[in-house]
């Protein structure tokens, strides 16, 4: 009993938690890919593995990603000299100069329907970093009342756009 859950401990305890049935899956693709890549002398094509294992190709693909393994975000994937570059910053999202002038486009205008006191509100609370408690001290209320303001804003600001 206990050398059973030991192994299904090893087994099961990963990263990420894959099914059993998908591991199993996994196995089998495993096996005949192994199986046809020996018969055929090269590697199978995914229809051609699909075929011989009577699995839809969607499933088998599924199978096969699940079965990849983890990689680090903090993973190197280039260096230099002087730098190193991970996957993280090769990964980072580049807003483009028309999508951010369209944005701040699109700001202006959202703002220019709130009154003075709703546009310092959000200002404060999404341009300036500032807390709850810290907008409601700058503005003699209390942090419910910041917080029911700012929901009410928020709400019709998305009615807007």
């Amino acid at each position: 009993m206990i050398a059973g859950e030991i192994k299904r401990y090893l087994r099961d305890d990963g990263l990420l938690k894959v099914s059993r049935s998908l591991k199993e899956n996994y196995y089998r693709v495993y096996k005949k890919r192994e199986e046809l890549e020996y018969s055929m002398g090269r590697e199978p094509m995914i229809t051609e593995l699909s075929k011989a294992l009577e699995m839809p190709v969607e499933d088998l693909v599924m199978t096969m990603e699940a079965a990849a393994e983890v990689e680090s975000l903090q993973k190197s994937v280039y260096q230099g000299e002087n730098s190193e570059i991970s996957l993280s910053d090769k990964l980072a999202h580049k807003e483009n100069p028309q999508e951010k002038l369209l944005n701040r486009i699109l700001l202006e205008e959202l703002l220019a329907h709130l009154d003075k006191r709703e546009r310092q509100l959000i200002c404060m609370r999404y341009f300036q970093d500032m807390t709850q408690m810290e907008v409601a001290a700058e503005l003699g209320i209390s942090q419910v009342q910041v917080s029911r303001l700012e929901k009410r804003i928020l709400n019709r600001l998305k009615e807007l756009i």
